[in-house]
């Protein structure tokens, strides 16, 4: 396992707060597990305080095994997920239930609902910061509820509070913020955090520029720290021939990746091409959040082209990123700037050629900046089919273009350590 070393200094534990946290699956979960486990590595000592299980979209019980050096603390909720779980479903509402569910809540608890997580968080991490005197607690947010502990922690038991944001505090402030007063109560508690960490990280230098006009921050304390790949999820691979055109999404079909027009795009491809199923093959592998990427298939009568796995563990993921020919990465048009979806990095990672298509996101100008790409608007149907020829062309002729060297700053390891020399620095000023 990687290792890195720093100058020693006095008590190196950690506490973090993460409401959602392996076994839950998806990208969301993998930023504090991550650093926990290099944390681990490196000789401290990290808890984790987090949310006992509830009812998710999918779950990946192979994510705790890397972290068995690591102490998980799990605390109670009265939030909607939670007691779904205690009420023995089997799965949450469906997904215009949730919205529905989630408008509603929106009016009632601020600024979450996973706020009712809160009380029971706080107290589990106060009896463990002063049992074992911890110096450190990291807040990670959505759910920025998780924010409101962190900043009570602090005042409370006079320890250096991180507040590290994954997402803008409003995705949607029509519904998070029905209205005016809403919304001032959303400003102030916004303001109130960003304000009052010790320091602040963000996933997006977009992100953490807003955070900071936000919160009027000092200068030297707020910090840019992405999210990565880890090193060891790809080791050195010996390159795979294929009779078959393997075209392949990883990653969750969100209102953020609508696949309408690539299938589209897709379609005038094979058509153009006359290339069957035996010829090249569709792999979309992740969770459906939509409901309708099936349908959307059958439109375009594709389903003898498509491999669609469905969720899968973390290492499946990860094998399907080293068996495919080319990537697909899809932004949807209209998506916010300053957005960088996890798995972009591990796109990089996986040293393939990549099909990136729509909105030039801060994700987006990383992954042209740094993998061997070939670029489409989101609504450009032609341009997709004719980049899915040139890379046709490039495959047939065992000429796809090879990807550059990983990008160290996108290590889980190097953020570790970057991690790790914030808070050194942080307690000797």
């Amino acid at each position: 396992m990687f290792k890195f070393s720093f100058e020693p200094f006095v008590n190196r534990k950690i506490l973090f707060l993460a409401y959602y946290f392996p076994p839950l699956g998806m990208g969301g979960t993998q930023r504090v597990a991550k650093w926990s486990k290099y944390l681990s590595a490196a000789g401290w000592e990290v808890t984790v305080v987090t949310v006992k299980p509830i009812i998710y979209y999918e779950q990946d019980k192979s994510l705790l095994e890397e972290l068995r050096d690591v102490k998980i603390l799990r605390a109670g909720s009265l939030d909607p997920a939670r007691l779904f779980y205690l009420l023995g479903k089997k799965s949450g509402p469906s997904q215009a239930q949730q919205r529905g569910l989630g408008n509603l809540l929106y009016w009632f608890l601020l600024p979450d609902s996973r706020v009712l997580w809160a009380p029971f968080a706080a107290w589990r991490a106060w009896k463990e910061i002063r049992k074992h005197k911890i110096p450190f607690v990291l807040s990670s947010g959505p759910p920025h509820s998780a924010h409101l502990v962190g900043w009570l922690l602090s005042r409370l038991m006079n320890i250096r509070w991180v507040a590290d944001f994954r997402d803008t505090w409003l995705l949607d402030e029509a519904t998070q913020a029905p209205t005016v007063v809403h919304r001032f109560l959303h400003r102030k508690l916004e303001r109130l955090i960003t304000r009052q960490a010790h320091l602040l990280t963000a996933v997006s230098e977009g992100l953490l520029k807003k955070l900071e006009q936000t919160g009027e921050r000092k200068a030297g304390t707020s910090f840019y720290i992405p999210n990565g790949y880890d090193p060891e999820d790809f080791p050195a691979a010996t390159p795979q021939a294929h009779e078959r055109f393997e075209l392949t999404f990883v990653g969750s079909i969100s209102a953020y990746t609508i696949p309408q027009t690539f299938l589209l795009g897709f379609k005038h491809f094979v058509d153009t091409a006359l290339l069957t199923p035996a010829e090249v093959r569709l792999n979309f592998v992740g969770a459906d959040l939509t409901g309708e990427f099936l349908s959307w298939v059958k439109e375009n009568d594709l389903e003898s082209y498509l491999n669609w796995r469905g969720y899968v563990s973390h290492e499946e993921a990860l094998a399907s990123f080293q068996n495919a020919d080319v990537l697909i990465y899809i932004v949807t048009a209209g998506v916010g700037d300053t957005i960088i979806p996890s798995k972009t990095f591990e796109y990089l990672a996986a040293k393939k050629p990549v099909l990136a298509i729509g909105e030039k996101i801060e994700g987006m100008r990383i992954l042209l900046e740094h993998a061997a790409c070939r670029y489409c608007a989101f609504h450009a149907i032609d341009d997709l089919a004719r980049s899915l020829l040139a890379f046709y062309a490039e495959f047939h002729h065992h000429t796809l273009p090879a990807a550059p060297a990983h990008a160290e700053q996108f290590s889980r390891a190097f953020q570790a350590e970057q991690l790790a020399a914030l808070l050194r620095n942080d307690r000797a000023t």
